[in-house]
């Protein structure tokens, strides 16, 4: 009923969400990820287009057929994804699903921002154009499950008043989605853990990582290698806490080691072993002193923990507002284990 094309095989999956293409069940998947706008997803990375996550590429094995997941609410998107895999010609290995995934299992809202139409699009002027254009380019890709977050609320606000004098209104549309756990998500599509986990979810990315963990804490040979997550606050505002770095100790507790952390946090689990992941681990390093050592700061480039907190400190020292001054730490950044 959402979509079909009679030559493509598109099934109904359970909890009333749709999967397309077809995962070989019973392997690791190289790439799950949760969460895919409309320009950052892994298939356009190893499909050869814009390659926004380089960094996959370097991180998961060569030595099998390429096989991944993709989980999306948005309609939209997740059509594009498919229509990319397709033309790639990894949508018998990919597979994708449209639903929101969370702590439990059952249906949620989801709220997103329309496109305006072309005739709408007529009556803007270039500079409101420009305007929409830069807004939408966020909003496009910042659809939000279960509640109205406040960045999508206040950003689509800004932007109708923006529109309004020109007798154009921008609506935010409210869709019924199905919400899956890790553990269906898993029991659906038959793979067995990943070497890289991705989520990028709107404030979603904890709860999808304690789903993680409880499915996992029993089945540790699934747990994803590495794992990348959003942590620019908006898990911290659904939750009222901070949550993105509580998260942290109950994933070191599963055997992971922190890598980096700034608007996006990594971790890689102890243990896992490919020639692609041991190369990418020893590429990490701080851009300031070479020093290899996590945890990293992301600014976002990587530094180590001293090059951190002397960047910060000039910073302040540096600041107008600054009543006293900082003379440039000096001495070997990898004495700070004995500092």
């Amino acid at each position: 009923p959402l979509y079909k094309r009679p030559e493509d095989q598109i099934f109904p999956a359970m909890s009333g969400a749709w999967t397309y293409g077809n995962f070989p069940k019973g392997s690791r998947a190289h790439v799950v990820q949760v969460g895919l706008g409309d320009n950052r997803t892994f298939l356009h990375d190893w499909g050869g287009s814009d390659r926004n996550l380089g960094w996959v590429l370097s991180a998961v094995s060569r030595d099998r057929d390429f096989c991944g997941v993709a989980v999306e609410p948005v309609w939209k998107h997740l059509d594009a994804a498919y229509k990319l895999a397709k033309d790639s010609g990894y949508d018998s290995n990919v597979a994708l699903v449209r639903a929101a995934l969370g702590e439990y299992t059952g249906r949620t809202l989801m709220y997103r921002v329309d496109e305006l139409s072309p005739k709408e699009l007529q009556r803007l002027d270039t500079a409101a154009r420009e305007d929409y254009e830069m807004k939408m380019s966020y909003l496009r890709n910042m659809s939000c499950v279960e509640e109205l977050s406040d960045w999508l609320r206040e950003n689509h606000q800004w932007l109708e008043e923006r529109l309004r004098p020109l007798g154009v209104h921008l609506p935010i549309t409210e869709d019924v989605v199905p919400l899956w756990t890790w553990e269906r998500l898993v029991e659906q599509l038959g793979f067995k853990g990943c070497e890289v986990l991705i989520i990028d979810t709107e404030g979603f990315d904890v709860e999808i990582l304690r789903s993680l963990a409880k499915y996992c804490a029993y089945r540790p040979e699934e747990l994803p290698w590495v794992i990348q997550f959003e942590s620019n606050g908006l898990c911290n505002a659904r939750a009222g806490y901070n949550c993105e770095w509580y998260i942290i100790p109950e994933l070191e507790k599963l055997g992971y080691v922190l890598l980096a952390r700034g608007r996006d946090t990594y971790l890689c689990l102890k243990g896992a072993h490919s020639t692609a992941l041991n190369a990418w681990l020893d590429a990490w390093a701080c851009v300031r002193c070479g020093y290899k050592k996590p945890p990293y700061s992301l600014t976002p480039e990587p530094l180590c923990e001293y090059c951190a907190k002397s960047l910060v400190s000039k910073t302040w020292s540096d600041s107008p507002d600054s009543c006293s001054s900082w003379d440039t730490l000096e001495g070997d950044p990898q004495g700070m284990e004995t500092s």
